[in-house]
């Protein structure tokens, strides 16, 4: 409980006494393995994600394509499924732990109560919803306006920036599914990216140079 009181301080240092205690009394905590659902597409859920420590995927299925929308960073909350609690709808969206993620899941009846209740939970929704929405804004404009290498590039130097490191072990498979694209296109744009010596690409991993990364 200790722990848990000192991550909520850290993650949402302005909240008020009363609603962290309440976090605390009635949201469910859960460390959710790397590789794991946290809403899965085509679900019902009944509580708000809210982010303590770890990262989250957030991406979205149609036709068996999938698309990546944005990431949740530890002191945010899954706006998309806030949307939800209003409304009893399958979601249209799934969120995947990048990481091991420690989640504190908040019920549908309190949220609703502290939504009207505490300024700093009204705060929050409405500063995650700003940064969803702007996340989304450069996911749709890169999709529009920029290549695919260009958009390769831009994935990777991310992936780069919030693991902390230059090793992105990933498959050209889970690129490829992640910018909504084929895994020959990224086979073939990665080879090319190798030849101007701004990766390296591994058996089991890409290196991104430094270049690359500042």
């Amino acid at each position: 409980m200790v722990s848990e009181k000192i991550e909520l301080s850290e993650c949402f240092p302005f909240i008020e006494k009363e609603l962290k205690e309440e976090f605390l009394l009635f949201g469910e905590l859960k460390s959710i393995p790397k590789g794991q659902y946290v809403v899965k597409q085509g679900s019902y859920i009944s509580f708000l994600p809210i982010i303590l420590d770890g990262l989250i995927k957030m991406y979205a299925e149609e036709d068996e394509v999938e698309f990546l929308l944005y990431y949740i960073h530890p002191g945010h909350c899954c706006i998309l499924s806030f949307n939800h609690l209003f409304k009893q709808e399958a979601v249209r969206f799934s969120a995947k732990t990048e990481k091991e993620t420690k989640v504190l899941c908040l019920p549908i009846s309190k949220v609703q109560e502290w939504f009207g209740k505490y300024p700093s939970f009204t705060q929050i929704i409405l500063k995650d919803f700003q940064r969803n929405y702007e996340d989304l804004l450069n996911t749709t404009k890169q999709m529009v306006c920029y290549k695919v290498e260009d958009r390769l590039v831009n994935y990777l130097t991310k992936k780069a920036k919030l693991q902390n490191c230059n090793m992105i072990q990933m498959s050209h498979q889970q690129i490829a599914a992640d910018l909504g694209t084929s895994r020959e296109v990224v086979s073939r744009i990665t080879k090319k990216l190798q030849a101007t010596e701004l990766l390296i690409q591994h058996k089991r991993y890409i290196e991104l140079k430094k270049p690359l990364l500042a």
